[in-house]
This record gives C-alpha cells, sequence and structure tokens, in this order.
C-alpha cells in the first residue's frame, strides 16, 4: 500500500517534540458528508492524542480523533471532537471561525521554507484559508488571494449556541493538491 509521510505541526505540540503520522493512499472514494464511517477512513485514527501547549504530559479535556488519507488529486482530513458546549456563529468566507469551534490546519509543504498554508473550518463548514509567505505575518492579500478549493462538510451531535450539554462534532476536509502547486508538486510515495 503506497504511503506519504506528513510532518503535522499542530499549535498543542509548539512546546514539545514533532509528531510524524503516516499518511495512507485511499483505497475508497471519500465522500465529503461530514459523517466519518470506517468503510472510508478505517477503525484507527492517524492521530489519537493531543497535549496542553507546554506540558506534554497532560492530556487536553476532551478527545479529539483525526484521520488523514491521500489520493492523487486530494490530501483528506477528517476529525472527531469532544466538546460539551457548540459555538457556532461565522458564515462569511475567510470571516474570524477561529472565535466558533474551529478545526484548524497549517500545512507546511517544504519543511525548511518559511512559507505555510492555513486552512480552517468551524463547526456550521464556514472556511478561512489563506497563504502566509512566513510565520506571525498577517497580510489581507495572503487571505484575499488565496482560495484552496477545499470541500468541508460538518456533522453536528448537539445543539449550537444554547446551555444544554452536547455530545461534539465532526468534520471532513477534501483539499485539492492543485492548492499547493505554486510552492510544492503533489507528493510522491516516500515524502515527507
Amino acid at each position: 500500500m503506497k504511503k506519504i509521510i506528513l510532518i503535522l505541526i499542530f499549535s498543542v505540540y509548539l512546546w514539545s517534540e514533532r509528531q510524524i503520522y503516516v499518511a495512507e493512499r485511499a483505497t475508497k472514494e471519500i465522500i465529503i458528508d461530514g459523517d466519518i464511517t470506517e468503510q472510508e477512513w478505517g477503525k484507527t485514527p492517524t492521530i489519537k492524542r493531543f497535549y496542553r501547549p507546554g506540558n506534554s504530559d497532560k492530556k487536553v479535556n476532551s478527545n479529539t480523533y483525526v484521520w488523514i488519507k491521500y489520493d492523487d488529486q486530494y490530501l483528506y482530513i477528517a476529525g472527531k471532537m469532544e466538546d460539551k458546549c457548540l459555538i457556532g456563529y461565522i458564515e462569511k468566507q475567510d470571516g474570524p471561525v477561529w472565535n466558533d469551534d474551529v478545526f484548524e490546519i497549517f500545512i507546511k509543504p517544504k519543511f525548511k521554507s518559511l512559507h505555510y498554508y492555513e486552512i480552517n473550518t468551524n463547526i456550521l463548514g464556514t472556511i478561512f484559508d489563506a497563504f502566509f509567505h512566513r510565520r506571525g505575518v498577517y497580510y489581507l492579500k495572503n487571505i484575499e488571494n488565496f482560495s484552496s478549493g477545499a470541500k468541508v462538510a460538518t456533522k453536528i451531535k448537539g445543539t449550537l449556541n444554547n446551555d444544554d450539554v452536547d455530545e461534539g462534532w465532526e468534520v471532513e476536509i477534501a483539499i485539492p493538491f492543485s492548492a499547493f502547486l505554486k510552492t510544492t508538486p503533489p507528493p510522491k510515495k516516500g515524502d515527507v
């Protein structure tokens, strides 16, 4: 089975060691409908453990599971998050989705380069995507001039924006490799 290796740096790992995850090639079509099924994604998530920033010994309060796959056209990422209070208001593309419950992805195709991509989606499926020439630089043109073309779907387990106790939410994302052609060709077997 062909595989590519992804080095993902999540904000929760900034103060601990980088983790290396192997993304498997999708063997069946993945339908982006917000429903994470075992037939599409498999039983075992790619990432099962998240930690608090600055303390890799202490787990976060609620569980998050992430699956990563790919085919010739897309990088697929799915997330299943436990969340007792579901919040989502932002409906405008490239709006401040990080003020809602959000799933954030940072992609740095060439590890030694300064540029990276940010693709976020909130619980409503609203996308914020941008290309940054280097870390810590926020230019409005990075957002306006870049569109990843990502497909997103979410599934909510509970009710939005009220005080009851919810279960959580799921997200499926298909990011076309063509979004990165400006800086990086699609990955080949064994690429890191």
